[in-house]
């Protein structure tokens, strides 16, 4: 896996990156080891949008994380969505620590959608979103929920999941 995806699961200096940078950046990894359902991403000239929901101070940083960069041989673009805003034609759907309180509806006006969901709150992917980002000090660590993923019609790399706590709703584990 490249790099900063193994630094962003280690102890990271309290000066070398801001958290929203490494969140970003294993952002952009993530689309490169998941795999969406066949005609999901448009054709191949389309841009991979990756839609940000509720962390407005998330979207610059991760326009420059994704900036001339592709995924599947698309060009990744970036841009904000209103509460109100339909999640469709959005590959990725990052949800901010901020809306928390409206995460289950978010979830569920995504669901069963080709939407890689991904939120900074452990919860989320208990309430069903496919990657949660996760604390542990200065930790950031990552995990999926296969039946979300399942869902959503996506494929999740070996790479990606040997890095990750991955979790069922049906029987609950752990695999690192």
């Amino acid at each position: 896996m490249p790099g900063i995806m193994l630094a962003a699961n280690a102890d990271t200096p309290p000066s070398s990156h801001s958290e929203d940078e490494i969140e970003s950046a294993m952002l952009y990894n993530f689309t490169r080891f998941v795999e969406w359902p066949a005609g999901a991403l448009g054709a191949d000239a389309a841009p991979l949008a990756i839609c940000v929901l509720g962390d407005d101070a998330r979207v610059p940083v991760l326009e420059a994380a994704v900036r001339n960069k592709t995924a599947y041989g698309h060009p990744l673009s970036v841009r904000r969505l209103d509460a109100r805003a339909n999640p469709k034609g959005c590959a990725v759907l990052f949800v901010g620590i901020a809306d928390g309180p409206r995460m289950a509806g978010i979830l569920q006006s995504a669901a069963r959608a080709p939407i890689l969901t991904i939120g900074e709150r452990v919860q989320f992917s208990r309430m069903g979103g496919v990657i949660a980002f996760i604390r542990e000090g200065n930790r950031i660590r990552f995990e999926i929920n296969l039946d979300a993923a399942d869902r959503a019609g996506l494929q999740i790399s070996s790479k990606l999941l040997r890095l990750a706590t991955v979790w069922r709703e049906s029987a609950p584990r752990a695999r690192n």
